[in-house]
């Protein structure tokens, strides 16, 4: 491993990533789509890839107070790959906006390489290649080489068997040499010329000040030091007359065109009201020969661009103002912005801002017209949810015609107020097709100021706060304390609803248990008081929820708990109705799966559940649950679970029976056999996971038939959230983080679980997705008067209707047995 100094510009990138909330601000994500590929074929052309390059291989990591570039001779190219047969997601849900967004979102730890991932994203016949790195070691030009160099190899790889090194028709150009020469600048003055260029330049003479558009509101409250913001991307597809307009302006003034967006730029926030003198930043290459073109690292840099505007002005005179102060400044592009801001005076520092609050980036022909497989990719929008300035403008050129992306702060800015800007720089641009056009007969409609006095108006401090959680409204659970006004607001939030009355079920209104979850996460953040779920099951009302949520006396209801060891009771029946106690299944799930048999159930039954436990093996389980039954006066006349429940209910029959004692009646549903075999025979507990919980919420259709996590959890998490974000079922990060561990726990001990003992009790079990060898095996541990009930549905509606109404049935008919249990088995 080679260990070396970062750049500065890597230096600052790491800092901000520390200080700001959003760890995915300097994500950089070229969403393309792509022909059929191979992945197998495309994971061997990635790592070739990443091979060749250290800054693929390169990690960032602080000591001894300061950033250090680590670059290992290996690191492991990951492809992650998504398919689906044909769109699955509801109406109005792209699963391609999905995915990118995920993939986008996802922070890099920074002290691990590759700071890089490939993923391919398939819907029907339709690919998308999702390839995110993080800023602090690419920039967009090298992005651009990286993907030519990734289409290079896979059409090596792809016409020859795997295992020799793939070729290359260049060596790589390091970018180690470039951070090098930068800390040399840095620490003996070399950029000391540039430096004071840019002092004079934008801290002498006519002040410069960048400027913005005005915003729709105040910033919210976030610290100082925080950089980052909610973003969203909007395209704009320049019109005809635009293109024109900036060919005409290119020609008459013998420049490149972004001198032409630059000016049209200065135009609308001059005319806009921003003043004479404005500036915005350019994100400039910094590459300054062949070599530097070549180099795959993060060389890109901020310069500040001023232009003067005067009404009196023609649109080529700005033009070729902007030309010259632009041509200017790019001598002096290498010193980092951060190191230029830091030297100017402190006026300077204030009016230009940390960072230009509008900055400009051309692009020109980066980012498409690679032929990767058998097509050509296409750039497609940027799936960014961040934002460092007010409004970033990319210019990006394709053979018929020039898109303008535009990834704008949300927090400050609505789609209408950026859609304008977009049109008012349309509208410059149309104009440049003609010589000598007066400013002054240039309208627009945007609204501008220099950024240092928007942000100076609102430096009071937060704006509004925290919004905090909707609150009712009064006209159903009235606003009795704050504790309900809270409540009620986070169950219409939850539940998507407009109205909140008392005795609602919430599973009525089409709630879910990973809503569940969510829901009681949410109060505890907001009110500081943990709700206990197995308490509010046996009444999902909201009355019953703030009842719970609130100190002694928030309400009128009273909790009904019974057992040493927290049991819930689901049902209190009558006094001489069965008594059934259901053990949960795998992964956490709480007794909301059981509703529905509940329902189904003799209104004099006695229905309990057992909490949760975090034992690691099925008869560790066992002996807590059977000790915690053998405490109360009288055994439950049955016991039964759904899937892992079921198989930890025959388990504690079998504990009871080996300490002498009548066991009560089982019931199965569904459960594997206690025989060894692995609870993912085919696939990783990642990929299983993301099934097990997708149809669990009657989302099936969302889990993709060919999904490779390559064993990485936050990739796994992170997929599956965005898949129930698509399905109107959002469950926080950590929710989900805690069912799969309680999920694998639970599968690791169903895998070493292996028993032959006959637990001779009567017993229902029920077949929905065991098959014949799985039903044998049961009825042998089981005996030969076991119920058997073949429900036609899948494994997760074995507990819905209309399978259930077969189950309470059965379990009616298994009630009927004359054996006592509780007894010993010697008094039978």
């Amino acid at each position: 491993m080679t260990v070396e100094p970062s750049a500065p510009q890597q230096e600052a990138l790491w800092w901000v990533q520390q200080r700001s909330t959003r760890k995915d601000l300097y994500n950089l994500t070229w969403r393309m789509a792509v022909g059929d590929l191979d992945p197998t074929v495309l994971g061997r052309a990635w790592q070739a890839v990443v091979d060749r390059h250290e800054a693929l291989r390169t990690a960032l990591v602080a000591h001894d107070g300061a950033v250090w570039q680590e670059i290992s001779a290996t690191a492991p190219a990951v492809l992650t790959e998504l398919a689906w047969p044909a769109p699955a997601a509801p109406a109005g849900t792209d699963l391609f906006d999905l995915v990118a967004t995920h993939t986008h979102r996802r922070p890099f730890e920074l002290g691990r390489a590759p700071l890089a991932r490939l993923c391919l994203v398939t819907v029907g016949d339709r690919h998308e290649l999702l390839l995110t790195v993080h800023h602090a070691v690419l920039d967009g030009w090298s992005v651009q080489r990286v993907v030519k160099e990734l289409a290079q190899a896979y059409d090596i790889e792809s016409r020859r068997p795997g295992g020799a090194s793939t070729a290359f028709d260049s060596e790589p150009v390091p970018f180690l040499p470039h951070a090098r020469a930068a800390r040399t600048a840095l620490a003996d003055g070399s950029w000391q010329e540039s430096i004071d260029f840019w002092v004079r330049h934008l801290g002498g003479g006519e002040p410069v000040a960048c400027a913005t558009v005005l915003p729709d509101r105040a910033p919210a409250g976030r610290a100082p030091d925080d950089l980052g913001s909610p973003g969203a991307v909007l395209r704009h597809r320049l019109s005809p007359a635009a293109v024109d307009g900036v060919r005409g302006l290119t020609k008459r003034g013998g420049m490149t065109p972004i001198a032409g967006y630059l000016a049209a730029v200065h135009v609308v926030l001059a005319r806009g009201g921003a003043g004479t003198r404005v500036a915005v930043g350019v994100a400039v290459a910094n590459r300054l020969g062949e070599r530097d073109e070549r180099c795959v690292g993060y060389l890109t840099n901020v310069v500040v661009a001023a232009g003067t505007v005067h009404d009196d002005d023609t649109l080529d005179e700005v033009v070729g103002r902007a030309r010259d102060d632009f041509w200017d400044g790019l001598e002096h592009q290498q010193v980092p912005y951060a190191v230029m801001h830091a030297a100017l005076p402190v006026e300077a520092r204030e009016r230009i801002g940390a960072m230009p609050a509008v900055l400009l980036t051309y692009h020109g022909h980066i980012g498409g017209s690679v032929r990767l497989g058998d097509r050509e990719t296409e750039l497609l929008a940027s799936p960014s949810t961040g934002a460092t300035n007010d409004l970033a403008l990319g210019v990006f050129e394709h053979p018929d015609g020039t898109t303008v992306e535009v990834e704008y702060d949300t927090g400050r800015f609505d789609a209408a107020t950026v859609l304008r800007f977009l049109a008012d720089l349309d509208g410059v641009l149309a104009h440049g097709g003609r010589a000598d056009v007066p400013v002054q007969a240039l309208r627009v409609a945007s609204r501008t100021a220099p950024a240092y006095r928007i942000a100076s108006a609102h430096r009071v401090g937060p704006a509004n706060g925290s919004a905090g959680p909707p609150v009712a409204d009064g006209s159903t659970v009235g606003p009795v304390n704050p504790v309900a006004d809270v409540v009620t607001g986070l169950w219409r939030r939850t539940l998507r609803v407009d109205e909140a009355t008392a005795d609602t079920d919430f599973f009525d209104l089409g709630g879910h248990s990973l809503q569940v979850f969510d829901l009681m996460a949410e109060i505890e953040r907001h009110t500081g008081a943990p709700v206990d779920v197995l308490e509010w099951l046996d009444r999902p009302t909201l009355g019953r929820l703030i009842t719970l949520s609130g100190p002694p006396g928030t309400g009128t209801e009273t909790a009904e708990m019974d057992g040493p060891a927290g049991d819930a009771t689901l049902r209190a029946g009558t006094g001489d109705g069965v008594h059934l106690h259901l053990i949960r299944p795998a992964g956490g799930t709480d007794h909301s799966i059981y509703r529905e048999l509940v329902a189904a159930l003799p209104q004099s039954w006695r229905i309990t559940g057992a909490p949760d436990d975090d034992a690691w093996t099925v008869p560790a389980l066992a002996e807590r649950y059977a000790s915690a039954l053998l405490a109360q006066p009288r055994l439950p006349d049955i016991i039964g679970g759904w899937s892992f429940g079921g198989l930890v209910a025959y388990a504690i029959t079998l504990r009871l029976r080996q300490q002498g004692v009548q066991p009560p009646r089982l019931l199965i549903v569904d459960s594997s056999p206690p025989d060894g075999a692995p609870a993912n025979d085919d696939e990783g507990d990642l990929e299983a996971f993301v099934g097990v919980i997708l149809r669990s919420i009657d989302a099936g259709h969302l889990v993709p038939p060919r999904l490779r996590l390559d064993d990485d959890v936050e990739h796994a998490l992170g997929v599956l959230d965005a898949l129930l974000h698509g399905h109107g079922s959002p469950v926080p990060i950590e929710v989900l983080r805690h069912r799969l561990t309680a999920m694998v726990r639970h599968w690791r001990a169903m895998g070493g679980y292996v028993s032959t003992e006959p637990v001779d009790t009567p017993a229902v079990l029920v077949d929905a997705e065991l098959g014949h060898a799985d039903v044998e095996g049961w009825t042998k541990l089981l005996g030969s008067g076991t119920i058997v009930v073949d429900v036609d549905t899948d494994h997760y509606a074995a507990m819905k209707e209309p399978s259930v109404r077969d189950i309470a049935a059965a379990l009616t008919q298994l009630a009927e047995s004359t054996v006592e249990v509780g007894a010993s088995i010697g008094d039978r």
